[in-house]
């Protein structure tokens, strides 16, 4: 059996990311899963340039630009992929020498393009190797400079500019670039956190604390998380620090009601669950039956009982729920802006006109699940993304238009915050909390 070439399988995995427009974590889950004989190493390089790559396109394409004279749009899209896989490896992956990622691109080549192209292939990456630091980028403090060197498509940097000052933007930019750590929330239900640290930390685990909330740890040297045997026994779920800041603003009690209306993949409703200490009734709802499947494994595995799935669209009035919950979570469908360094993809698939019908289906869940919330209920409004439109907007048009005011609290000075990542250490986050105000009578 001949030996798998990594950078093969990333540019296969690639290339179905951008002819297909599939999700780059589904593609290369599904890709590495069917190569069980790679090794933990080889699964961490492949995963690095196909995230790198996809991460960093527009740059890789600028650079691309210089050097070949067809447009990438009509180029073979393996050829392509096997000069941005070797563009990203020449500028971002130091520990790769130049002259293997010109050779190995070559051999991919002879798999997976016709001859005549691994000469060309070879031509550019050598090319470029030799005029590296000639390449004249935007200058700094430009629009441009941001699209190009930190790879947002013109309308995001357009959007962001006109809601954030140009540093803001940039720290943003650079922030989202980065490699996100695993972040998870400890089920203290099962174990406390200084034990569950003490466990990692027996395995050589890294692990540290984090910013905000108290069985909030960062983990990094791990390979696949979900083999720990932590894992297995429910002690803790992969989190990021702004989802359990939101469930902590929401700040649900033990015996309550709590709905969490778009609930996949269930994060929320098991952290809620925790800090309910299992006491209570949270119903978790989402459209799609296979999402409900990972929400009842995860509660399984957690073993937090009080966690209902139920199947349901969030944008069709249900009878049956109507003055049900004490508290309400929406987690809303969103553009996903504040994510990228989890999801890269959404830099390239994401466009402006989907901002409209995300607002739009945003504000239907707003209408039709304030109906399920008892008088003076709290409802948690949540996005994952970094955009007025569908976030303060939002809240504005809903104070306006229903019995709702934002709660002012001691967790939440204005009822509202938008946790910008590079200030947080988070992802981009909005979360705001509001309180019914209708009366009984």
């Amino acid at each position: 059996m001949s030996k798998i070439n990594p950078r093969e399988v990333a540019v296969c995995v690639l290339t179905e990311v951008f002819s297909e427009g599939g999700y780059n974590n589904v593609v290369l889950r599904r890709r590495l899963d069917e190569y069980e004989e790679l090794s933990s190493l080889d699964r961490a390089f492949i995963t690095q340039i196909v995230n790198g790559t996809i991460k960093n396109t527009i740059f890789i394409d600028y650079i691309l630009s210089k050097f070949v004279k067809i447009k990438l749009a009509k180029m073979d899209m393996d050829a392509l992929n096997i000069l941005r896989s070797g563009v990203y490896q020449l500028f971002f992956m130091d520990r790769v020498p130049e002259s293997a990622a010109c050779n190995e691109a070559v051999n991919i080549s002879k798999n997976l393009c016709p001859k005549y192209i691994q000469g060309f292939i070879n031509a550019v990456l050598r090319n470029i190797i030799r005029n590296k630091d000639k390449i004249e980028f935007p200058k700094k403090n430009t629009k441009e400079y941001l699209e190009i060197m930190y790879s947002y498509p013109k309308w995001i940097i357009e959007m962001w500019t006109t809601e954030y000052d140009y540093d803001t933007v940039l720290a943003m930019c650079e922030f989202l670039n980065n490699e996100p750590e695993v972040s998870i929330c400890v089920n203290t239900t099962k174990i406390s956190t200084e034990e569950l640290i003490k466990l990692f930390e027996n395995k050589n685990i890294n692990v540290k604390r984090g910013k905000h909330i108290e069985n909030n740890l960062r983990l990094s040297g791990t390979a696949n998380i979900t083999k720990l045997d932590e894992y297995v026994k429910g002690y803790f779920h992969v989190q990021d620090e702004s989802s359990m800041i939101a469930i902590d603003v929401l700040a649900p009690n033990e015996g309550e009601a709590v709905l969490d209306i778009c609930a996949a993949p269930g994060g929320k409703s098991f952290t809620a669950a925790i800090k309910m200490n299992n006491k209570g009734e949270i119903i978790s709802k989402d459209i799609y039956e296979h999402k409900l499947d990972m929400i009842n494994d995860g509660k399984i595995r957690l073993g937090l009982d009080i966690v209902k799935v139920e199947i349901g669209d969030a944008t069709i009035f249900d009878e049956s729920l109507k003055g049900k919950f004490d508290k309400i979570i929406i987690d809303a469908p969103c553009s996903g802006l504040g994510i990228v360094r989890k999801k890269p993809d959404i830099k390239l698939n994401r466009t402006e006109k989907d901002m409209e019908g995300l607002v739009k289906l945003q504000r239907d869940i707003l209408k039709i699940t304030q109906e399920y919330l008892k008088p003076n209920g709290v409802l948690l409004y949540s996005t994952c993304t970094l955009s007025k439109r569908e976030n303060m907007d939002n809240i504005n048009w809903f104070i306006k238009n229903f019995d709702f005011k934002l709660d002012i609290s001691d967790n939440l000075k204005q009822g509202y915050i938008e946790l910008l990542p590079h200030i947080y250490d988070t992802d981009g986050f909005f979360i705001a909390k509001m309180k019914h105000t209708k009366k009984l009578f």
